[in-house]
């Protein structure tokens, strides 16, 4: 999971924090894990981004991740 913090004012001059959980293989943060995540990784093998295991390179086991997060 991904966790993201955003800083929301309202009307009132108040600040509010506001986070927002996503599967890490949400690829292109639409809120759903898909074939779109799918094409984004498997079209990025061999580069450095989307690295979703942190072994700085876009591989198998990057797909797998988001194969297995699939639907999410």
């Amino acid at each position: 999971m991904r966790n993201t913090l955003h800083v929301v004012p309202d009307l009132d001059g108040e600040i509010y924090l506001k986070q927002e959980t996503r599967p890490l293989a949400d690829v292109n943060n639409d809120g759903v894990v898909n074939i779109q995540d799918l094409v984004l990784v498997a079209n990025a093998f061999g580069e450095a981004e989307p690295d979703l295991n942190g072994d700085e390179v876009v591989n198998i086991q990057d797909l797998v991740i988001v194969a297995n997060a699939f639907g999410q």
